[in-house]
């Protein structure tokens, strides 16, 4: 019986799962429940938010980095980036040069101020630097951000799932989503931190196990770079300033760092690990073990792209129809090694430990947001209206996490059904962390680095940028962006859009907060807390104040 999903043509076949690939899979599973009961129970179990949320903040930089890893390749990066390069040519493998602006900025830039204040929550960055208002714009649109992001990731190995078993879509998304919760709402952010550790050696585990057999299959390393290089597809070094284009030096360099800082450096999912580490070195250091562990696994993610074109454009073998391009690399898998015992349930698990880590992660951090950012602030406004002190009960917080948790965990459920409806992987994830991350990291960057932004005008920059994402991102979805008349915002190549929602944001933000200093004279006055802003301002600031004293 062949899957309706996928036409494999003349001459192919598909191997579905045995019993060897089930037992793979349940103990994949099995590890995950296993990991949330035990950090749910052991030691009194979770009691405290401080617990529940950065797990006492007691982590070191190895299960951290670790965790990072597992939480930001999830499957959409597993399936989506070898069926970019397999119908786009090589030229995603300059994405990786971003890498080596994104980790030193986060280091040294965002890491120090984070960790230094002791929060749980980004965005009570936020409140610290230019109050409430922006606090609640920046959670909604992390919540916004998040939920479908999640969504994406539940349903990509649902995608890849239904190419090699009767599952239909629905139900491996439901149970993904059930694991996800289960584990999450009992163990808290132990769970999610060692389930990510044993998630990272099975991702990186099978990524070698694919590429190696996928190159012996293909012909050899030689051939399969020979066979690219005279198709003209690693022609990598393009330079056109067209943001139009989707691969281009440009966009996977400038654009790739851009819509990565907002995921890696100010979104919750990411700043919550950087918490719970035990010092601002080990969460450097966290950083710091990223660089070589991500680089290698993209090389290999991104070589398995120019292995797929390789061997599906030498006869006989012939490229599969398939109804959405990130079904290839399931496809060749199963086509190829299916009959080789538990080598399909290996890479089925390497996407469920990636939506498995990715899941957890966004619902932790979603709760985090809620109850520091939401819970936390309404519960003193209401005290302060009815003029009585604010009740704080730690245990009750605790509680409350859990329960949200579980509710969290059905929206998404309910959101990966939206899923279907869009386009590629890639494309998808992209445009939402570029979307809705720009405007939120220009928040940031504007409190860290500029010491005259203020409230106002940061937050009706991040307004407007905010909407502009939105406007592109439903534009891009429902117009053809090879037509040359469809409206230009509409066609930009998604890798811009945080580029240019930062920029649209910073703008404002700083046009802004000069006329609100001028209609509001008190801004000019106004004291900022050193602790808010990027180290070197400090020091300039501290050597400023030191001077003029002297004088």
């Amino acid at each position: 019986m062949v899957n309706d999903t996928i036409d494999p043509g003349d001459g192919q076949t598909i191997n579905y799962l045995g019993v060897l690939d089930y037992v793979i899979l349940g103990f994949v599973v099995f590890v995950s429940a296993a990991t949330g009961i035990y950090h749910g129970f052991a030691k009194g179990g979770q009691t405290t938010t401080e617990q529940f949320l950065v797990a006492d903040r007691s982590m070191f930089s190895i299960p951290i980095a670790m965790t990072l890893l597992a939480s930001f390749i999830s499957p959409i990066t597993i399936l989506g980036k070898p069926a970019e390069i397999y119908t786009y040519g090589g030229q995603y493998f300059i994405f990786i040069l971003c890498h080596l602006l994104l980790f030193p900025s986060i280091a040294f830039i965002f890491i120090p101020v984070f960790h230094g204040l002791k929060i749980t929550s980004a965005y009570e960055y936020l409140k610290l630097r230019f109050g409430v208002p922006l606090q609640m714009a920046g959670a909604f649109i992390f919540m916004l951000q998040t939920a479908f992001y999640m969504a994406i990731v539940l349903y990509s190995p649902a995608l890849a799932i239904e190419v090699v078993t009767s599952f239909d879509l629905w139900k491996t998304m439901l149970i993904g989503g059930i694991v996800c919760t289960f584990y999450t709402s009992l163990g808290g952010m132990k769970a999610v931190i060692w389930t990510d550790v044993i998630m990272f050696v099975v991702i990186f585990g099978t990524t070698l196990m694919v590429i190696i057999t996928g190159v012996m299959k293909a012909g050899g390393v030689a051939h399969v770079w020979e066979t690219n290089k005279e198709d003209d597809r690693l022609d990598l070094i393009q330079f056109p300033w067209d943001p139009t284009q989707r691969m281009t030096f440009l966009n996977l360099v400038i654009g790739g760092f851009m819509n990565s800082l907002p995921m890696w450096a100010v979104s919750q999912t990411a700043v919550q690990r950087f918490l719970s580490a035990k010092s601002i070195r080990d969460a450097q250091m966290s950083i710091w073990m990223n660089l070589p562990f991500v680089t290698l696994l993209l090389i290999f993610i991104n070589f398995e792209g120019l292995v797929l074109y390789t061997f599906y454009n030498e006869p006989p073998n012939v490229p599969p129809n398939v109804t959405k391009s990130d079904q290839i690399m399931i496809y060749f898998v199963s086509e190829q090694f299916g009959h080789v015992p538990g080598y399909q349930g290996l890479f089925i698990a390497c996407l469920w430990a990636g939506t498995l880590s990715t899941i957890s992660s966004g619902l932790n951090a979603m709760i985090a947001v809620t109850l520091e950012d939401m819970v936390k602030p309404y519960r003193r406004w209401r005290a302060k209206r009815n003029n009585v002190p604010v009740e704080e009960n730690d245990a009750s917080d605790t509680f409350r996490s859990k329960i949200l948790t579980c509710i969290y965990g059905v929206i998404s459920i309910f959101l990966a059904f939206l899923a279907t409806k869009m386009g590629t992987l890639v494309s998808m994830g992209n445009s939402i962390f570029g979307a809705a991350g720009g405007p939120l990291l220009a928040a940031f960057t504007q409190g860290m680095m500029w010491k005259r932004a203020n409230s106002m005008g940061t937050l009706i920059g991040v307004s407007v940028g905010f909407v502009i994402g939105l406007w592109m991102t439903f534009g891009g979805m429902f117009y053809d962006a090879t037509d040359p008349d469809t409206f230009y915002l509409y066609r930009v190549s998604f890798m811009w859009y945080a580029t240019i929602t930062w920029s649209i944001s910073t703008l404002i933000s700083i046009i802004g907060s000069e006329v609100y200093r001028h209609i509001n004279p008190s801004e000019i006055e106004k004291p900022i807390d050193p602790a808010l802003l990027v180290t070197f301002l400090r020091y300039f600031i501290n050597s400023f104040f030191i001077r003029t004293a002297t004088a």
